[in-house]
């Protein structure tokens, strides 16, 4: 006890804030447990004064922030994912029911295609203003407003099933809850930053990205149960791939001249009815969420949780004009948002896909299922490989790579299943689709976090904003070739192929140091830091 007293008293001047502290209370200050003078070079250069806290009792170093770790985090980590849980769930509403809309509405595939591409939309046109306003304002200032464009979204879909006019309502209800993506998206590191402590946030990121993921999950299950598939299906018999989606348009308007008028006009106005009860559901789900994070949603804990939360990050726009000189990142971010811009989206669409392959005997329901497996692996797969990847924090790169590596093969069998190279069965189509779709999805948690370090000390909220961007830039293109008259799908696999593979060889080239984790773990940031951090103000928000 004396040494210690006499180590801390030589090296770190402090003045104890509570009287109870016993020896075993201070034998356990984790920031304390190396190298004294690693931590008055971190004092003195990057914060300007830390309190470190054990339990409920706190020691002064050197002035005026406490840190502490509160249980109210767990509460705020599950609200936000349920806020982005029900973004995605209304943003993937139609591409699990693709077949009952295009008919219920007179709808094309390019129709389902933009009601998805409203997302990416939305978020090029606003995807860099609301990452400023989470670090400006903090996170409930630009969470309550991105759910309230959620429920608004929501409700726009509920007005009216009247087809002209339910169409309109319908594309405005999917570019508002387009506007809400941008935290979305890119909200949970920052998140994980300000409630966490260094130990837990790639395992907060993890729970909050797979719950998130699982919104995505939900309508392929939840739309075809809610909805009745779209007209008979033809796709029973054949064994010939289709020449061009056009053939199984042209047999679907063979079968519905057979069908007598008044067993059609029965049939669209019942899926008119079952979807507009489904848009009833998420409406009032959505307005659930929009209330509880109206009532309390904090925007801070009043200390932060460790060292590098409280160092003031870079303001907004010129962190992120300075992005652009690490370049480790900014190769960061042109993986994720290939990759992931293109397999995201082409998920969302996969009913469209298998439905144009009549040999593969996949229905609507069915596609749902292979969908929503999917995604529930991903949302497994984050879970284990974010928890995982805390153990081995510096090893993300390694980890990242073989997923993708995994992923592309995956893919490659599900494509070579659709020109029949490859057997046609549900086992292989399952397997490949769920492997494929979860091992890339696995990575998003670790992709996150590895932004936010080598973006360090830009906030992470503009380097998350930046990587989303870029991602959804990727899905606005991949959906927009659907405008293309007569494309087809089957470009859609070899996409997804290649853009994983193009990104092999950058995951490989990259390089950087973990220097918003080199602060946390106490060592001398002084020779690894790419930029000058700043003494800061007290803890707060900060300046645009």
């Amino acid at each position: 006890m004396s040494k210690l007293w006499k180590i801390w008293k030589s090296n770190i001047s402090f003045q104890p804030s509570v009287s109870k502290m016993d020896s075993k209370d201070e034998l356990k200050q984790p920031l304390l447990s190396g190298e004294t003078e690693s931590i008055e070079s971190l004092t003195n250069n990057s914060i300007a004064g830390v309190v470190i806290n054990s339990s409920d009792e706190t020691i002064k170093v050197k002035a005026e922030i406490a840190l502490k770790v509160y249980k109210r985090r767990w509460y705020v980590l599950l609200m936000f994912s349920l806020y982005c849980f029900t973004q995605n769930a209304v943003w993937n509403t139609w591409g699990p029911i693709s077949s009952s809309s295009k008919e219920a509405f007179s709808w094309s595939d390019a129709t389902i295609a933009w009601l998805n591409n409203w997302g990416p939309v939305a978020y090029v046109v606003c995807g860099l203003f609301f990452p400023w306003l989470l670090q400006v304002k903090g996170l409930r200032w630009a969470v309550v407003p991105s759910m309230f464009c959620v429920f608004i979204g929501t409700v726009c879909r509920v007005i009216t099933s009247d087809e002209n006019s339910a169409t309109i309502l319908i594309h405005i209800g999917q570019f508002l809850n387009g506007i809400a993506g941008p935290v979305g998206m890119g909200g949970m590191p920052t998140l994980s930053a300000i409630w966490f402590p260094a130990n837990e946030r790639i395992t907060a990121t993890a729970i909050g990205t797979s719950i998130s993921v699982l919104g995505s999950a939900l309508p392929f299950v939840l739309g075809p149960f809610l909805v009745s598939d779209g007209p008979p299906n033809l796709n029973v018999t054949t064994t010939a791939a289709p020449m061009s989606t056009s053939v199984s348009s042209a047999s679907h308007l063979i079968l519905s001249t057979m069908e007598p008028g008044n067993v059609t006009a029965a049939r669209i106005q019942r899926e008119r009815d079952e979807i507009m009860k489904y848009m009833y559901y998420s409406c009032g789900f959505a307005g659930l969420i929009f209330l509880i994070i109206l009532i309390y949603f904090p925007a801070k804990p009043p200390h932060p949780p460790c060292l590098s939360a409280s160092v003031e990050r870079e303001k907004y726009w010129s962190g992120l004009w300075s992005l652009r000189s690490k370049k480790y990142f900014v190769l960061l971010a042109v993986i994720y948002g290939v990759s992931l811009g293109v397999i995201n989206c082409w998920a969302s669409v996969l009913n469209v896909n298998l439905s144009a392959f009549s040999f593969t005997h996949v229905d609507e329901d069915q596609a749902g299922w292979i969908g929503f497996y999917a995604t529930l692996g991903s949302f497994a797969g984050s879970l284990l490989i974010g928890r995982f990847a805390s153990l081995f924090a510096r090893q993300m790169k390694l980890f990242i790579l073989v997923m993708f590596l995994l992923s592309a093969g995956c893919f490659t069998v599900f494509a070579l299943v659709l020109v029949q190279v490859i057997p046609s069965s549900y086992a292989i189509l399952y397997i490949s689709v769920i492997g494929g779709n979860t091992l890339v999805n696995s990575a998003v948690p670790l992709i996150y976090e590895l932004g936010c370090e080598l973006a360090y000390p830009t906030s992470e909220g503009a380097a998350n904003g930046f990587l989303t961007y870029l991602n959804n830039v990727g899905g606005l293109i991949f959906l927009a070739v659907f405008l293309i008259p007569n494309v087809g799908t089957m470009w859609m696999n070899w996409t997804a192929i290649g853009s994983i593979v193009v990104c092999l060889p950058m995951i490989l080239a990259l390089k950087g140091r973990f220097n918003r984790l080199e602060v946390d773990e106490s060592v001398s940031v002084q020779k690894y830091v790419e930029q000058a951090v700043d003494s800061p103000p007290p803890y707060g928000i900060q300046s645009s």
